[in-house]
C-alpha cells in the first residue's frame, strides 16, 4: 500500500515533522510567512459510514488545530488531532513549501519518502507481533 504525503506526515511524530518543515523552510531564500489564521483550537464533527445500510452520520467530535498560513505567497493549511499548534503550523508550511519549487523539495521528497518507509516497518512490526497471538477457532 502506498500511502499519500497527509497520511505519512499525519502518522508521523510531531518532533519529525516540525524539524522536516524547519530544514526544509530554511533552505528557502528569503522566506516570508504570513499566518492567516491560527493556530487554533477547533471542534469537527467526525463522519462514519455504515457499512451495512451504507449511511453516514455523525459519530461524534473530535479536537483539532488548524493553521492557515501564506508562504512566500502560497497559500499551506495543516490540521491535526489534538491541541498541537507547532505541528499544525509544520503541516502548513509542508503544504506551502510543496507547491513551491527548489532544492527543498527534493529534500522533502526524500525525507517523506524515509518516514513513510519507517511507518510501514513499525506497521509490520505491530501486525507481526499481534498476529503471533492470533486464535485459531477453527480448532477448537
Amino acid at each position: 500500500m502506498r500511502d499519500s504525503v497527509t497520511g505519512i506526515l499525519s502518522r508521523s511524530p510531531s518532533t519529525t515533522v516540525c524539524a522536516l518543515a524547519a530544514h526544509a523552510l530554511s533552505m528557502v531564500t528569503d522566506p516570508s510567512v504570513v499566518i492567516l489564521s491560527g493556530p487554533k483550537v477547533a471542534m469537527v464533527q467526525l463522519r462514519i459510514q455504515e457499512s451495512v445500510a451504507d449511511t453516514v452520520f455523525n459519530g461524534g467530535e473530535v479536537l483539532v488545530t488548524e493553521t492557515r498560513l501564506e508562504l512566500n505567497g502560497v497559500f499551506g493549511f495543516g490540521m491535526v488531532i489534538g491541541d498541537q499548534p507547532e505541528y499544525a503550523t509544520a503541516l502548513a508550511v509542508l503544504d506551502a513549501l510543496g507547491r513551491i519549487d527548489g532544492l527543498h523539495r527534493a529534500y522533502m521528497t526524500d525525507a517523506i519518502a524515509d518516514l513513510g518507509r519507517a511507518l510501514t516497518t513499525k506497521h509490520q512490526s505491530e501486525f507481526a507481533a499481534s498476529n503471533s497471538t492470533k486464535v485459531a477457532f477453527d480448532t477448537f
